[in-house]
């Protein structure tokens, strides 16, 4: 599960280290980890200030506020052909999956796709459980990119427009972490 976090919070950390918009000033993005052993990290940036953070990715991976995709197992049409059938659908749930001691779960609801994974296989496991909820729109502007590019760019400014509220979380027995755009600067 610890693999799979990282994988959330390396997405996270993608989103939002890609690119920023003027229209942010007063937004803040924060990023919050807390380790079992005491370790502590957190994260306030003013979103317009990842605008500036977009010359630290390698150019081979990301150019014009876009990210290429190279080896994917399908192609970038596919997951927008794909995408367009499921924010057209009504609010439901897509995909459950309970094995054993855990317990999936992705689902479309006002606006937002939202994923659930618990351990434990039910709401109240005491196993780690992560909680992601992303806006349509950052979908959508996500997809936007040409041929076999995600938009990167585009993303973050829909992220914008949504403004404030919860992205992520993940909490188990070893650590916590939260991402989430405010109107705070410094957040505890």
């Amino acid at each position: 599960m610890r693999q799979r976090t990282l994988r959330i919070v390396g997405l996270a950390s993608v989103l939002i280290l890609a690119a920023g918009s003027a229209m942010a000033a007063d937004l803040w993005l924060h990023v919050r980890v807390e380790e079992k052993d005491g370790a502590t990290v957190k994260v306030n940036l003013p979103v317009t200030m990842l605008e500036k953070a977009v010359g630290m990715i390698p150019e081979e991976h990301f150019h014009d506020g876009r990210i290429e995709i190279d080896d994917w197992h399908t192609s970038t049409a596919d997951l927008r052909e794909l995408w367009s059938e499921l924010k057209n659908s009504p609010d439901m749930t897509f995909v459950t999956v309970q094995e054993d001691d855990e317990l999936v779960r992705v689902w479309k609801e006002s606006g937002y796709l939202k994923v659930n994974v618990r351990e434990g296989g039910d709401e109240g496991s005491s196993g780690e459980n992560v909680d992601v909820s992303l806006p349509l729109a950052v979908v959508d502007a996500l997809l936007s990119g040409d041929d076999s590019e995600l938009n990167i760019t585009a993303a973050i400014e829909a992220l914008v427009e949504e403004g404030e509220g919860e992205l992520v979380t993940v909490s188990g027995d070893d650590e916590k972490v939260r991402v989430w755009v405010d109107r705070v600067a410094e957040a505890d």
